[in-house]
């Protein structure tokens, strides 16, 4: 719902409604013992009735994977237009609820149960200000607030219940914001811009508790406390060689707020806080639109620096660590284009190199330095293709197709270096898509029959590896669909 008055003043109210419930929801398990054998001596990709070998996107589970999502949020934006300044406030308020009951071994034998439960609610509050003055600076600058509260719930099984573990928590955050970004123009064609802005984070964890039925193991009730105040801004130059070719070189500091490993089951000493991640960015590139505006390139490089990085080492299901690399880099190239043949005719393909390794990192006593870092290929490539073919004056037919390539990822910081780890890893793929649509009334009304992922790939979107039962479980990608779609514009 908008509205808008004669004095500068309007305001949007959006509100948001989910609700979700698919059912049967496995994953793409295999043993990685001899035979593709798991824990309880056999191969969960073979149908137990047939003997025969499960599809990709097939499974035989011993219990339905029940996922329940209920979601409501209300947001308001409003803005006053003042002349040389505007005002502009944005507030968000979600309260959500999700379910997930996964058949974790993903096999007719009762041999991973997981249940996740969660209650959330949050909030959200930016104030700022942003000028429009007729001189060279102009600036925007403002205070934000977000908090959020968790009620968590956790239960796995194993072995048809010899190992039962139940872990519950309530985590509160606050996180509160100063900022301001400015550009100063020193003359038409060269500029300079900088921000900053100051953040505190506070999350407290209260009544964190796991109990298991093993004794001697679980975590005693527990609470826990992290605040941390920190800095982080940017600061770079443009120069405009002409009105579509722009040149740009900018450094900035990103800060990620330290927290708790909500993960922890079994050991009191796994219910740890990392700490902070940093991360100085270093970028240079080009923005041009050339011959009549007709080609779009665009081209950046990068050098990424992180210290103290975070990220879940996943030793099993029942011990998830959240660590710390000591320190990681990234160098990289990327370019976009798009170019109009025709006025009929659009091309547009994007290109990515990309080395990525932690340049200090040891787990489990293994150095891991100079290997690859998590879901980080080192070339992806898209391209896309677009047509339109008038039918009458009031009709065309448009033509899309597009493709994605991304090379080979490893999904644990071991990589290939230790067994069963080195199992989390995928090759390269490509994924092909398609729209054929037919608009009336100048673009008013948009009929369209589309395919997705028309090579039906099947290469694992996310492994995890999960030592105590013998595992490596998959994410499958949606397979080949085809679906129509009605488009009204107003």
């Amino acid at each position: 719902m908008k509205y808008r008055d004669d004095d500068g003043f309007e305001a949007t109210l959006r509100y948001s409604y989910t609700r979700s419930s698919p059912e049967a929801v496995g994953t793409n398990v295999t043993g990685y013992l001899a035979g593709n054998t798991n824990a309880f001596g056999f191969d969960p990709r073979i149908d137990p009735t047939t003997g025969l070998t499960l599809g990709s996107r097939e499974g035989y589970y011993d219990r339905d994977g029940r996922i329940r999502v209920r979601g409501d949020g209300v947001s308001l934006t409003m803005k006053k237009d003042l002349g040389a300044v505007a005002l502009t406030s944005i507030s968000s308020y979600l309260k959500g609820y999700f379910l997930n009951e996964v058949d974790g071994d993903g096999s007719a034998a009762n041999l991973l149960a997981l249940d996740f439960e969660a209650k959330t609610k949050e909030y959200s509050q930016d104030t700022r200000i942003t000028t429009q003055f007729d001189g060279p600076f102009n600036f925007i600058a403002g205070i934000y607030y977000f908090g959020d509260t968790l009620d968590n719930l956790f239960h796995v099984s194993q072995f048809a219940g010899a190992f039962d573990g139940r872990q519950t928590y309530r985590q509160k955050r606050t996180s509160y914001a100063g900022y301001i970004d400015g550009t100063y123009e020193l003359t038409p064609e060269f500029s300079a811009y900088a921000g900053f802005r100051m953040t505190h984070d506070k999350t407290t964890m209260r009544n964190f508790q796991s109990i298991v039925n093993i004794p001697g193991l679980g975590i005693p009730l527990t609470n826990l406390d992290y605040s941390e105040t920190q800095p982080s801004g940017r600061a770079g130059l443009r120069y405009k060689f002409s009105r579509d070719v722009m040149a740009y070189a900018q450094y900035a500091r990103g800060y990620r707020s330290g927290g708790f490993n909500g993960g922890a089951l079994v050991f009191p000493g796994d219910l740890n806080t990392a700490k902070p991640e940093f991360l100085d960015a270093y970028e240079a590139g080009l923005k041009t639109k050339l011959f009549d505006r007709r080609l779009t390139l665009n081209l950046s490089a990068f050098h990424y620096i992180f210290k103290d990085q975070q990220f879940i080492n996943s030793v099993s299901v029942i011990n998830q660590q959240l660590v710390n690399a000591g320190s990681s880099r990234i160098n990289g190239l990327e370019a976009e284009i798009t170019a109009a043949l025709t006025p009929r005719l659009r091309l547009s393909a994007g290109l990515g190199l990309l080395d990525a390794k932690y340049t200090k990192l040891t787990l489990t006593g293994v150095d891991l330095s100079g290997n690859r870092l998590i879901e980080a290929p080192k070339f992806t490539m898209n391209l896309a293709a677009d047509y339109t073919v008038p039918l009458s004056p009031s009709m065309e037919l448009t033509l899309h197709g597009d493709m994605v390539h991304k090379s080979k990822q490893y999904f644990t910081a071991y990589n290939d270096k230790v067994f069963p780890f080195s199992l989390g890893v995928t090759p390269g793929f490509e994924e092909y898509n398609a729209r054929v649509g037919l608009s009336f009334e100048g673009g008013k009304y948009n009929l369209g029959l589309w395919g997705k992922n028309l090579s039906d790939n099947d290469t694992l979107a996310g492994i995890g590896i999960e030592t105590n039962t013998n595992l490596r479980f998959g994410t499958v990608p949606y397979p080949r669909r085809y679906g129509v779609d009605f488009q009204v514009k107003f």
